[in-house]
């Protein structure tokens, strides 16, 4: 690939507001506003040959639409990166760990596997001890939330109501802490959530270099429904940021204001509802406990301490 020129001082300064808008995107999954930012620096970087930066960018634009449900897209979009992306490359890495979490949505384990295998032997690559082990833990972590997540769509009685869920989310939010929620979510768990947490979770820890594993966080005892709880509570609450923290919704808009009406069911519950439903997540008692995590954290908290990562580490990011 013949390299291309440095970049011109107008192509640095406008990728400097359109790169962060894009990534913003992320966090909502605003697929239509990312789409739009992915023409603009598409048009301000093809013409001039600059294709690494261009399939850097794309990465942030397929994972939105990961998030945003269009997985077929995704798909499509990320085995597109690999295919021109030199494979000993961190955007290569990046769209082949993101292609793993799209097949673990559609519930194909296997491909997702070969996939996540792929991508930790090119972490182990990674010259920098740090670096590398970030790596290891934002992707393991972000594993973790998906194989729970995948193992309750479907569980349920096949359709929330909106009172049944109010109800029981306010009384859990005056009867219950956060950490006996996290009790009672962890009784809730089905198997399939478990068995792919602890299956998916040890294939991709074999596949980690043994000096960097004790690095590892470690696994949920499947035995305490506190720490399964946990888990899933960090997984559902990645869901429920997307439907409460958009700051151009009203909803947010009067929860930050502190807006007594933001509270109706009319809002919270319905708005996480809606987000569960794309997820295929229907058991009531599941939607109530995030529902009552979010009320009890209010919108200032909640939406600063659980904003959605990426699998993806800029260059300018600590070394955590």
């Amino acid at each position: 690939m013949k390299k291309p020129p440095k970049l011109t001082k107008f192509q640095i300064e406008e990728l400097a507001k359109l790169e962060p808008a894009l990534r913003s995107c992320l966090r909502t999954a605003n697929c239509k506003r990312a789409e739009k930012l992915m023409t603009q620096i598409q048009l301000l970087l093809k013409p001039t040959g600059h294709t690494s930066r261009l399939l850097q960018a794309k990465n942030w634009f397929f994972e939105c639409s990961m998030e945003g449900g269009q997985l077929e897209f995704a798909i499509s979009g990320f085995e597109g990166v690999r295919k021109l992306m030199s494979d000993d490359t961190r955007t290569h890495l990046e769209a082949t760990a993101l292609l793993g979490i799209c097949y673990l949505r559609k519930g194909h384990v296997d491909l997702a596997k070969k996939c996540l295998q792929e991508a930790v032997r090119k972490i182990n690559n990674i010259q920098s001890d740090k670096r590398r082990r970030q790596f290891h833990i934002r992707l393991l972590t972000r594993i973790e939330e998906e194989c729970v997540l995948s193992g309750l769509v479907d569980f349920g009685k096949g359709t929330l109501d909106l009172d049944e869920v109010h109800d029981c989310a306010i009384e859990l939010v005056k009867t219950k802490s956060e950490e006996e929620i996290a009790d009672i979510l962890g009784t809730l768990l089905p198997p399939k959530s478990i068995f792919l947490l602890t299956s998916v979770r040890e294939f991709t820890i074999n596949e980690i270099i043994i000096g960097d594993r004790k690095f590892l966080p470690a696994p949920p005892d499947t035995k305490k429904p506190r720490e399964l709880g946990l888990k899933a509570q960090a997984a559902l609450k990645r869901v429920a940021w997307k439907s409460v923290c958009d700051p151009e919704t009203e909803l947010f808009k009067a929860w930050s204001g502190g807006l007594g009406v933001a509270y109706n069911k009319t809002y919270i519950t319905a708005a996480i509802m809606a987000s569960l439903s794309t997820w295929k997540i229907t058991a009531t008692m599941l939607a109530a406990s995030v529902v009552a995590l979010v009320m009890k954290f209010g919108a200032t908290t909640f939406c600063e301490t659980f904003v959605p990562g990426s699998v993806m580490i800029e260059r300018s990011d600590d070394e955590e």
